[in-house]
């Protein structure tokens, strides 16, 4: 979802193997509006990237009902939790170090993130640290459970991410708990720290922080992973499978942005914020996804020619929720 700020800046200075996913829910129904998912699709394996360091299925705990996704880089693992379809199949990565855990993105429901804090007490390691990506409310949702059952991790954002969530995170609230009863949080839980652009080390590990605006959201974090050559992009780019969410209306930045991924070296493999892990081939059809819808945008009077010629233009696309959802804000009454 975009979030409340315009984001007048522009753009700053700027794989794994996939085994198969739990097959998760299908056919929820998005937050905030009343169209269906479409049903989620089984794992593609054709996108399985070049790596030499294979990806493992953790075992499914007893009722568990999101996948996890772990892969091993020496002595760092990331671990990928991908909620089912009512979750939007948002994902919380889990960086584990030889000391600690850093926990990015906390999910849209408490259901889900409460999965995810269970798994993370599994790894028997503090949490350093929360971090959110940006400030959609599928990412930051579930935040609430996982400050409670990690009480010692602050959470962290790039500025001006805080200000979006409080204040656009009520009445985002508001719309999901109509949608999903106590699935949903009761209270907006706002970053209390800042990320700042640049190198640092967590637990031994090193993360090269991005910031981004004007994009799928008005600003976003990315973060390079240089010593194990991984680019976590969230929302930036999206899988192949699926739709992608064009609501905040920067078709051309985030173009530009894309190209300036696509120059970044130093990775081969991308975490996106739904679905699991791609290759850089993802940033292309990314791209060509953008163009299209912007084509598409510029065509389309209302709403519904804008959802009917996207759809038509990918029609094997999961996720076609996320058109509906997108076209609501780009055709919305003016205030």
């Amino acid at each position: 979802m975009p979030s409340n700020n315009s984001g007048a800046q522009r753009l700053s200075q700027a794989a794994l193997s996939r085994p198969r996913f739990l097959r998760l829910v299908a056919g929820a129904l998005l937050p905030f509006v009343g169209w269906r998912l479409s049903a989620a699709a089984p794992a593609n394996h054709e996108l399985a990237q070049k790596n030499e360091r294979p990806a493992t299925k953790d075992a499914s705990a007893p009722g568990r009902m999101g996948g996890i996704l772990v892969n091993l880089f020496g002595s760092v693992k990331i671990h990928s939790y991908l909620s089912p379809a009512d979750g939007l199949r948002v994902n919380t990565q889990m960086i584990e170090g030889p000391k600690a855990v850093v926990i990015f993105d906390g999910q849209l429901l408490l259901t889900y993130a409460d999965e995810v804090a269970s798994y993370v007490q599994t790894l028997g390691k503090p949490v350093d640290r929360i971090i959110l990506s940006h400030a959609h409310t599928d990412h930051w949702g579930g935040l609430q459970i996982l400050t409670e059952r990690f009480p010692d991790a602050r959470v962290f954002a790039l500025d001006g991410i805080a200000d979006q969530v409080r204040v656009g995170g009520p009445a985002r609230l508001g719309g999901l708990r109509r949608r999903y009863g106590d699935k949903a949080a009761t209270k907006v839980t706002v970053p209390t720290e800042t990320i700042t652009e640049g190198l640092l080390r967590i637990d031994g590990v090193a993360y090269d922080f991005k910031r981004f605006v004007d994009a799928e959201s008005d600003l976003q974090l990315a973060a390079l992973l240089p010593e194990q050559k991984v680019l976590m992009a969230f929302d930036l780019v999206f899988s192949p499978n699926q739709h992608a969410f064009t609501g905040a209306n920067h078709f051309d930045h985030w173009m530009i942005v894309l190209e300036s991924l696509k120059a970044l070296q130093g990775y081969d493999t991308i975490i996106i914020g739904h679905d699991t892990p791609v290759g850089r081939s993802a940033i292309d059809s990314t791209m060509t996804y953008v163009k299209r819808a912007k084509e598409i945008r510029a065509a389309s009077a209302d709403a519904k020619s804008y959802i009917e010629k996207l759809k038509a233009a990918f029609p094997d696309l999961q996720q076609a929720g996320f058109v509906d959802l997108s076209a609501s804000y780009l055709y919305a009454a003016p205030h």
